[in-house]
């Protein structure tokens, strides 16, 4: 009798030693608690870049004070290059010096191993000129460099930039989709539309103005001008493609756009009487150019510079060109 207790027990008993017990599951609740990761540390902090600021315009002054065009040149790179250059070469190392006023800083928030850059916007001051200068800074190796210097348009009000809960700025891919032009495509389309004028199949994606039908009607008015003389008149406008294009996002869903242009403009006799003829030298081509008789050809090239507002995909809205500054920075003749 107690053999029959005995046997369905022990059975039992192992029955249960063989059953797995289901696994620990976390509780939805405390799935959904959990904290979110914080966000990487920026490559570049935002007391990094204010440090680099007024360090580099500090040191500008002293430097066009001393006339030290090989340090200047040394502190250049991109689009500032030659316009550095032009700017040293054309005054005789005695370049206007610059008084600043207070800064505001436009720092993307970048990823680790991505080229540290910022923006800054100060009133730059020359006796009684008083201009919002806008200007973009990369570091290589150890060394801060200032890339592109832009002028605000008269009337022009910078926008409020789109930033982080820290207060760095939303950086844009040049090839970024989410607003109306792409960052890459934004100085080609201009280069077009300062060529073919309101006629040009670009002229509705920018606004007009000095800088885009202005241009236009300028390079007309030059044609007219010179062909009276003999002379075939070429003004070319092109995206300078080896320098970077910068741009971050604005509080709206649109982007600031930071860009650099070529104008390459061409002076070539169409009728034998102007063949060696001489035609006046801009004066700030002076410095580059000497002789003013044109037997070949004769080429002019200014480095522009720009910022552009460009307004979310989702808008009907125009590209509008907010700041601009250059210059002519090389000149020569074919003979």
């Amino acid at each position: 009798m107690r053999r029959a207790l005995i046997l369905p027990l022990a059975i039992s008993l192992v029955a249960a030693c063989t059953t797995k017990t289901p696994a620990p599951r976390p509780s939805p609740v405390a799935a959904t608690t959990k904290p979110s990761p914080s966000p990487a540390p920026p490559a570049l902090t935002l007391d990094e870049a204010a440090r680099a600021a007024d360090v580099f315009l500090g040191a500008d002054d002293v430097i066009r004070s001393m006339g030290d065009g090989r340090m200047a040149l040394d502190r250049a790179r991109d689009g500032q290059d030659p316009l550095v250059l032009a700017e040293y070469r054309s005054s005789e190392n005695r370049p206007i010096r610059y008084s600043w006023g207070p800064r505001r800083l436009i720092v993307p928030r970048l990823q680790k191993g991505v080229t540290p850059w910022f923006a800054a916007v100060a009133e730059r001051r020359h006796g009684k000129v008083r201009q919002t200068a806008i200007m973009t800074f990369m570091k290589e190796g150890e060394f801060w460099q200032r890339g592109l210097t832009t002028l605000l348009n008269s009337g022009a009000v910078l926008p409020e930039i789109a930033e982080d809960a820290e207060g760095y700025a939303v950086s844009l891919d040049a090839r970024d989709q989410s607003i109306a032009i792409s960052p890459n495509l934004l100085g080609p389309l201009h280069a077009t539309v300062a060529e073919e004028g309101p006629d040009g199949f670009t002229s509705d994606l920018i606004e007009e103005g000095p800088l885009t039908k202005g241009f236009y009607d300028d390079i007309r008015a030059q044609e007219s001008v010179y062909l009276s003389r003999g002379f075939d008149y070429i003004s070319i406008f092109a995206a300078a493609a080896s320098y970077p294009v910068q741009a971050v996002r604005t509080a709206d869903g649109g982007g600031l756009v930071f860009y650099t242009l070529t104008r390459t403009t061409t002076y070539i006799p169409e009728v034998l009487f102007a063949e060696g003829s001489s035609l006046p030298i801009p004066d700030d081509a002076k410095w580059d150019l000497t002789n003013p008789m044109i037997v070949k050809d004769r080429r002019i090239q200014e480095t522009q510079q720009f910022l552009a507002l460009v307004p979310p995909r989702t808008s009907r809205a125009r590209a509008e060109i907010i700041a601009y500054d250059g210059r002519i920075t090389q000149a020569s003749a074919t003979e």
